[in-house]
């Protein structure tokens, strides 16, 4: 048993609590409102108590975190059933409060547009924090084909917003 696998509660207990809210963020910028991405997130925590998950450390911990968020919300986006009920109680789902004074809702609405390939990139990249060499890394791909991507996907969210925003640089 590695030094970082839930030995009891209070460990899941520490490791919910330090990271419920980078998860949540994740689940957030997919799933567009607040009970979606609560949903999603609270999977993941459920996969880690039901599959006995161990980290070897506080990195594999993060990245195994992201990906699994990620794939969750990508498979439940997938889902026939999530397909119907969203567009019959999208308009009742309420927005959580914003860190930020401004509105940034029409980008997460252009991200959530974003081909599948780019979309998991520029979450990886400006909501999980990824270096494009982690993701490129994780992805078995050259660190210039994820620059690559971003390049393509900044690209594409600047046509569809207008220029209105400036993006970050790798």
């Amino acid at each position: 048993m590695s030094e970082n696998a839930l030995r009891t509660d209070a460990d899941f207990e520490a490791l919910y609590e330090r990271n419920w809210l980078y998860v949540y963020r994740i689940c957030y910028s997919y799933m567009g409102n607040a009970a979606d991405a609560e949903d999603c997130a609270e999977d993941v925590f459920v996969k880690i108590l039901s599959g006995g998950i161990v980290f070897s450390d506080a990195e594999h911990e993060r990245k195994w975190l992201s990906v699994a968020a990620i794939n969750r919300c990508k498979d439940k986006l997938k889902s026939s059933a999530f397909r119907l009920t969203d567009s019959l109680d999208a308009e009742d789902s309420p927005e959580p409060a914003a860190p930020e004074k401004e509105d940034y809702s029409d980008v997460r609405e252009a991200v959530l547009k974003l081909p599948e390939r780019l979309k998991t990139v520029v979450v990886m990249f400006y909501y999980c924090g990824y270096k494009a060499e982690e993701i490129a890394k994780e992805f078995g791909k050259s660190p210039s084909t994820i620059r690559n991507l971003l390049k393509e996907a900044r690209d594409l969210l600047r046509e569809k917003l207008g220029g209105a925003y400036d993006g970050g640089e790798e």
